[in-house]
């Protein structure tokens, strides 16, 4: 029996810098939502009709045109409310968020 070849490694390819990110997140889950959102307005408009898929894609250009650029622009203030909403500091990593509160809370059951 022959012993399977050594497994090649994938190239990376190209790979986007870790500085993008705060640009790519918002924008990948724009285009995801307009995908989703452009399909379910165009059937509830149009129906099944033999047009739907051009007609989906012009929407869906439209949408994305549109949605990527606000996600960018929104993404900064959604995360310092959505930080103001469960207490947790900015800027913090998400392993060492505690709620807000949690350190009096341990403290005082700790002299009980």
């Amino acid at each position: 029996m022959n012993p399977a070849p050594p497994a090649r490694a994938r190239p990376a390819g190209r790979r986007f810098d870790p500085k993008y990110i705060p640009f790519l997140v918002p924008a990948i889950m724009a285009i995801a939502m307009s995908l989703v959102m452009s399909l379910v307005q165009t059937i509830a408009r149009l129906g099944f009709a033999p047009n739907l898929a051009s007609a989906w894609l012009t929407s869906f250009a439209i949408g994305a045109a549109v949605a990527i650029p606000t996600a960018i622009l929104v993404a900064p203030s959604a995360r310092r409310l959505a930080g103001h909403l469960t207490g947790t500091p900015p800027n913090s990593p998400p392993g060492n968020r505690q709620q807000a509160g949690s350190g009096e809370r341990s403290q005082a059951e700790g002299s009980l």
